[in-house]
């Protein structure tokens, strides 16, 4: 087993994708069996932006800037200045990004974690957001459900599915959020910007 370190430069440290001996990464679980489909268990949190961010830190400026959470959103959200270094906050989930930084997200864990895994691990991972469709069938997969009205640390050792409608509301791949649990499974709406309670997973293809 493979465990990937990332040194970040505000002095914490965050654990990347373990990578098995297997072709299936942690943390995820099977959405269709049919597309080799799969979900993260939880929501990308603080700690996962960060790694994000200090990978193009030194290598582009311009596009580390471009990524940045919106600053008044987060401050919002926490209620504190140094959310972003506070190891308080690093299993929050990260809010107060775009849809477009979302995806630039999913691009680079792609190329990020097809370069790191073994390489007798021959199969392409392929990371995007999940689209409407997809979190409602990753919402059936959830065993507990609770009613959480407020930003939470998200689970780092959730084994399921854990976070849709009770912890941050999440984008999908076609721009529709999901923002509540209604009497017949996921409530969405449109996606209209950045917000303070707004985050995202992944949702990834092996191929």
């Amino acid at each position: 087993m493979k465990r990937i370190i990332v040194i970040l430069g505000i002095g914490l440290t965050s654990m990347g994708q373990i990578f098995a001996d297997g072709k299936i990464p942690a943390n995820v679980v099977s959405l269709d069996k049919a597309s080799n489909s799969y979900i993260d268990v939880r929501e990308v949190t603080i700690g996962d932006w960060n790694v994000f961010l200090n990978f193009y830190k030194d290598k582009s400026v311009e596009y580390y800037k471009l990524n940045l959470p919106d600053d008044a959103i987060c401050r919002q959200a926490y209620k504190v200045d140094d959310y972003l270094t506070n190891p308080e906050f690093q299993n929050y989930p990260i809010v107060g990004i775009t849809y477009e930084q979302a995806r630039a997200y999913c691009s680079w864990r792609t190329d990020n974690e097809n370069m790191n895994k073994k390489k007798s691990n021959t199969s392409t991972y392929i990371y995007s957001l999940p689209t409407e469709n997809e979190l409602q069938n990753a919402y059936d997969l959830q065993t507990v459900k609770t009613s959480v009205r407020t930003l939470a640390p998200v689970d780092m050792k959730a084994k399921e599915v854990t976070g849709l409608a009770d912890n941050a509301r999440e984008i999908t791949e076609n721009k529709k959020v999901v923002v509540s649990e209604g009497a017949n499974g996921l409530r969405f709406e449109n996606y209209t910007g950045a917000a303070s309670n707004l985050g995202f997973r992944c949702k990834l293809i092996i191929r």
